[in-house]
């Protein structure tokens, strides 16, 4: 591909092709997904406490709360590389994705049962996403 002065651009490698952005994709689905469920574990360890100087200490020392906290910084920085990329009106949707892969860990993970209106949710949801990116314009 050329450029404005007829020279070549340069490649940018894999990462700013379809490829990297279906790698960027599943990325922050891990991240965010990961991070919901660390935070679930995190709490879950907590336990009942009241809001004191205690709990804080206990969250700041929970091992969950860090690989949560780890995750969410991880997912804003993909987030940002898939907004320079995407439309906000496909992305945003699209990030609805981080629901599936929350239940799929929180069943696998975690052994909750999932009944089949969940299920159902999950369907809708794909299907939805699958609309969505079928109307989106070529660039």
């Amino acid at each position: 591909m050329a450029n404005t002065d007829g020279l070549k651009a340069p490649d940018n490698g894999w990462l700013h092709g379809r490829l990297g952005t279906i790698v960027l994709w599943a990325l922050l689905i891990a991240l965010e997904s990961a991070g919901q469920i660390a935070t679930k574990i995190g709490g879950d360890q907590l336990g009942q406490m009241d809001f004191t100087l205690q709990w804080l200490q206990a969250v700041l020392l929970n091992p969950g709360v860090w690989v949560a906290i780890a995750c969410y910084f991880g997912a804003f920085f993909v987030w940002m590389l898939i907004l320079r990329r995407s439309s906000l009106s496909l992305a945003f949707p699209l990030s609805s994705l981080v629901f599936v892969g929350v239940l799929m860990g929180s069943w696998l993970g975690l052994g909750e049962q999932i009944s089949a209106l969940h299920w159902a949710g999950v369907a809708v949801i794909v299907g939805g996403i699958a609309l969505l990116a079928d109307g989106e314009p070529e660039h």
